[in-house]
């Protein structure tokens, strides 16, 4: 199957994105931030992701949202090894946009996204709606989307199409001046084809396509707290239960730690826990009679994982002339571990320069 450019959509991106900056030089607050991420891991998989946000207020009411980046990956993971044994280069493209009008304590928000990569594409649509409360010291939030996800049935040329509907609502409080805490509930329904098209399962010796029921209905409910420590330190902890009608549940802990040894240097140390229950057809291979429901899909398995990460920020402000205020770096080491045999050692590096189209 062969890769299209990326060439055309990046030129019809900037266009848009400077045709619209021209059209309001008037406007509050005009910025795009181009940053470039890359990173790779143990298995040689290298995955570099620049992006362009463009951020705009047309008024003091009004303001609008645009982005656009690309991953080239080097070469993918399991997915494709039945086809090609060395991986295959991949590249996926997205676009998104969204405007935001405000209404004394309310602001409401109205964008989509649409994504495209070798085997996958997606078409997003969002909303959300937030107000501000006793002084703008609680903020009640909530909103909806809608994603057509459309995957390909490699090696064939067949499409299939699945609906995926999500809903969410948050309350977001400041106890005091150092503590934030927020909670929040998400719900989602996906209908249409689930199956993984590049997994076989072993069901009595044969390896087949896997059979998955064609409705999921998910949910979720998390806590975060963000608690400022002395010294220019902060904590951060997260919390975040999921379960399904698959029987999938699983337990999210991440606690950080960020520490301003400067202005310009900041150290970030976090820890992710995660830990699930597999779905209740879900076996490593299938015996007897033909099961109705039988999946190869490892994000079905139970399984529990310690991921492990040390980052740093550079922001220079000013010491590199020729670089914008605002510009910062971005080092991240991580070391993630499962218990299903899966490891990585991952080092990220990234870019982040903002540029000031124009100025009040």
């Amino acid at each position: 199957m062969t890769q299209r450019s990326s060439i055309p959509v990046v030129v019809v991106a900037a266009v848009t994105v400077f045709s619209l900056v021209a059209a309001r030089n008037w406007a509050q607050n005009n910025e795009v931030n181009v940053q470039f991420h890359g990173f790779q891991d143990t298995r040689g998989v290298t995955v570099l992701s620049p992006t362009v946000d463009l951020s705009q207020d047309f008024t003091e009411r009004t303001s609008l949202r645009l982005n656009f980046g690309v991953d080239a990956i080097s070469a993918a993971s399991d997915s494709c090894a039945r086809c090609h044994r060395d991986g295959i280069r991949s590249r996926r493209q997205d676009v998104g946009l969204s405007v935001t009008r405000k209404f004394d304590g309310l602001k409401f928000t109205l964008g989509g996204a649409y994504s495209q990569e070798n085997f996958y594409r997606a078409t997003t649509a969002l909303t959300s709606v937030s107000r501000d409360l006793n002084n703008g010291n609680t903020t009640v939030a909530g909103g909806f989307s809608f994603s057509l996800n459309q995957p390909v049935l490699h090696p064939t040329l067949t499409r299939e199409n699945q609906n995926a509907s999500d809903a969410f609502a948050s309350v977001t409080q400041t106890l005091t001046r150092s503590t934030i805490v927020q909670a929040g509930y998400e719900a989602g329904r996906i209908s249409g084809y689930q199956n993984n098209p590049f997994l076989r399962a072993n069901v009595n010796g044969v390896m087949v396509l896997g059979q998955v029921p064609d409705l999921r209905t998910r949910q979720t409910v998390t806590a975060r707290v963000r608690q400022a420590l002395p010294s220019e330190t902060y904590l951060e902890a997260d919390y975040r239960h999921y379960f399904d009608d698959w029987q999938v549940t699983s337990n999210t802990l991440n606690l950080g730690l960020s520490h301003h040894f400067s202005p310009q240097f900041l150290l970030n140390a976090s820890y992710r826990r995660y830990s699930q229950t597999g779905a209740s057809f879900f076996q490593p291979e299938y015996t007897g009679a033909i099961p109705v429901y039988f999946t190869a899909d490892f994000r079905l398995e139970p399984f529990t994982s310690n991921d492990y990460i040390g980052k740093v920020i550079y922001t220079p402000r000013g010491l590199i002339a020729w670089l914008p205020d605002g510009t910062g770096l971005t080092l991240q080491y991580e070391r993630y571990q499962a218990d299903n045999g899966f490891q990585a050692a991952i080092f990220s590096a990234g870019l982040r320069v903002p540029i000031k189209i124009f100025t009040k």
